[in-house]
């Protein structure tokens, strides 16, 4: 009996020992905690890889989505792969979707923050449009239906990869853009891009700035919530699936992205000395 206590004690210990270790290799990679977003009964369900090339520093995370691959929540009756019957129009009855992706839902925050994420976009990747595929998300959560929706997505869209704003429920708006960054000159090499918002549900204190290599990109003003709390994620995110047709667009392709630099700070500063280049 006390061998069983032992080695039962041991296995606890090796798995805690795992997972600091998980934790501890994760740090150049990202400052945040993140859980897996949507993946109970997925065909894939270790879609993260921790990969040492490409990488900016010692190593990066890559991100697999197979054909498709959808999942569900652990509570509740929210899928993916079903529509509850519940909502839908705007998304939350679920259902059309396929996703690889990780949340911060569990360290949520308000106000002006600086967040950064570093993409890696392979050569080979193939473009899955007209579904709807986003790389990151801003997230609003609080005690409503108006406060539970994306705000910011940055979403494959026309050959670009554009933030797409979504502060008012139902609209989607692209922002003030100087300038497009092309999928195409993304391939083969890391972007890092750089968001300076405001999350609030005054038109007039909102904002999302967006940067590349210190260069402003896009720029939107107004309402950027509804008041509640935010979160971000990362990963592959496909909605609308059923807009793909096999007939003429042929094999629903594969997806891979690689990520590094998820970052989230309260100033520019403290967030450069974060970002590996």
């Amino acid at each position: 009996m006390n061998k069983v206590l032992v080695l039962i004690l041991f296995s606890l210990l090796t798995i805690g020992n795992a997972n600091l270790s998980n934790e501890a290799d994760a740090k150049e990679i990202t400052n945040l905690q993140w859980k897996k977003s949507v993946a109970t009964g997925k065909k894939l369900s270790k879609f993260r890889e921790t990969v040492t090339s490409p990488a900016l520093g010692e190593k990066a995370w890559k991100i697999t989505l197979l054909p498709r691959d959808c999942g569900r929540d652990k509570e509740g009756d929210y899928s993916d792969c079903k529509n509850n019957g519940r909502d839908a129009v705007v998304g939350h009855g679920g259902g059309d979707r396929a996703r690889s992706e990780y949340s911060t839902s569990s360290n949520r925050y308000t106000g002006e923050k600086w967040i950064s994420v570093s993409i890696f976009i392979p050569t080979d990747f193939k473009s899955v449009e007209p579904v709807s595929t986003s790389l990151f998300q801003i997230y609003e959560w609080g005690n409503t239906d108006q406060q539970r929706h994306p705000r910011v997505m940055l979403r494959v869209k026309g050959g670009n990869l554009e933030p797409r704003y979504f502060a008012v429920n139902g609209m989607d708006s692209q922002g003030l853009i100087y300038k497009h960054l092309k999928i195409d000159d993304m391939r083969g090499k890391w972007t890092t891009i750089i968001f300076h918002t405001k999350m609030s549900k005054d038109p007039d204190k909102g904002f999302v700035k967006m940067y590349v290599n210190d260069v402003l990109y896009n720029h939107y003003r107004g309402r950027t919530g509804y008041g509640g709390k935010f979160f971000n994620k990362f990963g592959i995110y496909h909605s609308w699936i059923s807009r793909w047709n096999d007939e003429v667009h042929g094999e629903y392709p594969t997806q891979i992205v690689y990520y590094d630099n998820l970052f989230r700070t309260n100033s520019k500063e403290k967030l450069l000395k974060l970002i590996q280049n």
